[in-house]
């Protein structure tokens, strides 16, 4: 069977580098430089006219010349020169090539045209492309490093660790990130411009590698939404984790908009909500990536089973860092129970000053007394109330490194089954010898308590779902359709009301009037005290324009407040609603997402909705699991709590939305803000807005 384009790529029997040039010659003598630095040992091809050998490699003309025709290429050429080379490399039967050039873009008309020419050979040819502007890729497993440029540590260590990313110069920094933290990589891939292969070609291999554990990945943009969604679903049914940082997050989600669904649905942020959804890991930081990722590889991740919540023990030499590591294992799911009582009785039999609890602080007894450190860790790691062990040190230096932090150490080593980290606040050279010494056992180590529970946080929160993971994907949809032509209208509040009718949303009784005297005789029939409202497009929100006017008791209050709508917005109609009195509020909309379509926006409501963005989002048509749990991805939810009767009929009204939705095209965003949950626990929308688009025009 024939490999497949990607492992063309990433493992070729053999590769010709086309304009290879002598050491010293900057990115275009890189490759060559490390393709025998690194010991590949399939065959290397040196191709350039200009040059019989370059640094011991026979150099050739051209392809034609070659004794054997390459598996792939890496081809470090001007952007005007890389069109030529790729309809060689097709003629001789290349399968794949890396594109190192850049600059396409700064030759215009030109560039633009090359561009659409090698897209041309690669549909017309079958070769496919890594690139252009990228800086190549690492094989470390197999020691097939290509790479155009020198600036990666000559010793690369082999493990579990893939990354793939857009942008070279990340990609680098991360590998380089990886393996100076004691971590082993398998690959490295910047995919550049994406022309042919891109990221999740890459990362679906990686997938079905055996010996990658965990997938870095930084993205610019998603590609294809449904791709992505496909191998995002393949590798969290694997048990093998993308882990993802989104840049460029600010830029998006920032044109201006009139409702607050679209307000509160910045690009980014639906992207994470449907990423979370379908397993994937989204961190904060670039170091974040690597922190999560050698858990996964120290760890794995097939096999681990947690309690609800997961039960995290810390022993520390700082009682003030075991309160810190406390703080932080709250805020990030996890629980720090109490020892069992032979955990007790054994550090009770070992310590005079230290207090047996969790965290379990050595106290500077140690200093005087290392021999203790041993026992007393053993029996926090054995601990059967704890599911995984965190030692928090200080910043040893050489000497308290191998006599206090190093019986620790050592006994989390001889427990490989044991889920168990190292937390150190790092001193650059001071404390170098602590950090050897823990890189050594093969443990995973953090700089500081806060990173390291925030890194098992994510751990343990993508292990315990691996039942759902493993589920078909709950949402078949397709891509989402290209924007609808046409003008918008936003509807004005009465008429929202009338087109979301048929949504499954319950609102409270209204009437609709245009005068003072008509609203005080919709007031008469409703019932006092009423709520009116200008039911207009001038206004967004009609709150902030004193278009609202709540609790009115009587005949007098309906009559001055119905005049005072109509003097400030005399185009206005007003709508009169039963009064309802509430706990809280919650907040429903959606809006057509570029990329993922049809999308709801749902979380805490009224004048806070924006003011705190708790919110999460769902792609529609949404499943009630999925619903059930975007709702406790928010503050909002989980106070509701989901076994309350609020939680429950939210949870199926957001179902009819979103089905609703997705079922109305015309609409292009809408509004339900606030939806009351009332003291009764019922809950009534009472005010809305929709958007719709008109195709005709």
């Amino acid at each position: 069977m024939s490999p497949s384009p990607v492992q063309s790529v990433l493992t070729p029997s053999s590769v010709a580098v086309i304009g290879a040039s002598p050491s010293g010659h900057g990115f275009t003598s890189a490759p060559l430089t490390n393709l025998a630095r690194h010991g590949y040992s399939g065959n290397v091809y040196a191709v350039n006219p200009r040059y019989d050998e370059i640094n011991g490699v026979k150099c050739f003309p051209d392809l034609t010349s070659l004794p054997a025709v390459p598996e792939t290429a890496v081809i470090v050429l001007g952007a005007s020169r890389v069109l030529k080379a790729l309809e060689d490399c097709a003629s001789v039967g290349v399968k794949s090539a890396t594109v190192i050039a850049g600059g396409f873009a700064e030759l215009g008309d030109d560039g633009l045209r090359m561009e659409t020419e090698i897209r041309s050979i690669v549909e017309e040819t079958g070769i496919r492309i890594v690139g252009p502007n990228t800086a190549g890729l690492m094989n470390v497993i197999d020691h097939y490093v290509p790479r155009a440029g020198v600036n990666h540590p000559k010793d690369l260590t082999p493990g579990g660790i893939a990354i793939a990313t857009q942008s070279g110069a990340l990609c680098n920094t991360l590998a380089n990130r990886v393996l100076a933290r004691g971590n082993g990589l398998s690959y490295a891939v910047a995919t550049g411009s994406q022309w042919d292969l891109d990221m999740w070609d890459f990362v679906e291999f990686f997938v079905d590698d055996d010996r990658t554990r965990a997938i870095l990945t930084v993205v610019e943009g998603l590609k294809d939404p449904e791709r992505f969604l496909h191998v995002a679903h393949r590798a969290a049914s694997a048990d093998k984790p993308i882990i993802l940082m989104k840049v460029g997050r600010s830029a998006l989600g920032q044109s201006a908009v009139q409702t607050h669904s679209g307000a509160l649905a910045g690009a980014a942020d639906v992207q994470f909500s449907i990423m979370r959804e379908h397993g994937v890991i989204v961190v904060d930081d670039l170091d974040e990536l690597w922190e999560v990722g050698q858990l996964f590889e120290r760890w794995g991740a097939t096999q681990r089973r947690f309690a609800n919540p997961p039960r995290l023990g810390i022993a520390t030499y700082s009682g003030s860092d075991g309160a810190l590591a406390v703080d932080a294992a709250s805020d990030n799911g996890l629980d720090c129970p109490q020892p069992a009582p032979a955990t007790i009785e054994t550090l009770e039999r070992l310590f005079a000053l230290a207090t047996p609890a969790n965290p379990f602080d050595y106290t500077g007894e140690v200093i005087g007394k290392p021999e203790l450190i041993a026992p007393a860790t053993a029996a926090i790691l054995d601990d059967p109330n704890f599911d995984l062990v965190l030692v928090a040190s200080p910043a040893w230096t050489a000497n308290f490194a191998s006599s206090v932090l190093g019986p620790a150490v050592d006994a989390m080593a001889a427990r490989p089954g044991m889920l168990g980290a190292v937390s150190m606040w790092s001193a650059g050279q001071h404390t170098s010898d602590a950090e050897i010494l823990v890189h050594q056992a093969g443990i995973p180590l953090f700089d500081g308590t806060h990173r390291a529970i925030r890194a098992i946080g994510r751990y343990v929160e993508f292990v315990g779902h691996r039942d759902r993971w493993a589920e078909n994907r709950s949402q078949a949809v397709g891509p989402a359709p290209p924007p609808s032509a046409g003008d918008t209208t936003v509807h004005p509040y009465w008429q929202s009301r009338l087109l979301l009718a048929d949504s499954g949303v319950p609102f409270n009784e209204a009437r609709l009037a245009s005068t003072a005297a008509e609203a005080v005789d919709a007031s008469e029939l409703i019932g006092y005290p009423v709520t009116l409202k200008a039911s207009s497009s001038e206004v967004v929100h009609k709150a902030v324009a004193g278009a609202v006017h709540l609790f009115l008791a009587n005949r007098s209050a309906v009559h001055d407040a119905a005049g005072a709508i109509l003097g400030d917005l005399p185009s206005a109609q007003i709508v009169v609603e039963s009064f309802r009195p509430s706990a809280l509020v919650a907040f429903v909309g959606g809006h057509r997402d570029s990329e993922f379509g049809p999308v709801i926006v749902t979380g805490l409501g009224g004048a806070y909705a924006e003011a705190y963005g708790d919110v999460t989002h769902l792609r529609c048509p949404a499943s009630p699991p999925s619903v059930r749990r975007a709702l406790l991805r928010t503050t909002f939810g989980r106070m509701l709590g989901e076994t309350s009767t609020q939680f429950v009929q939210l949870q199926e009204m957001l179902g009819r939305v979103a089905e609703w939705f997705g079922e109305h095209a015309e609409v292009e965003s809408f509004d339900i803000n606030p939806v009351l949950i009332g003291l009764d626990g019922e809950m009534v929308a009472v005010d809305a807005r929709v958007e719709t688009r008109d195709a005709s025009n």
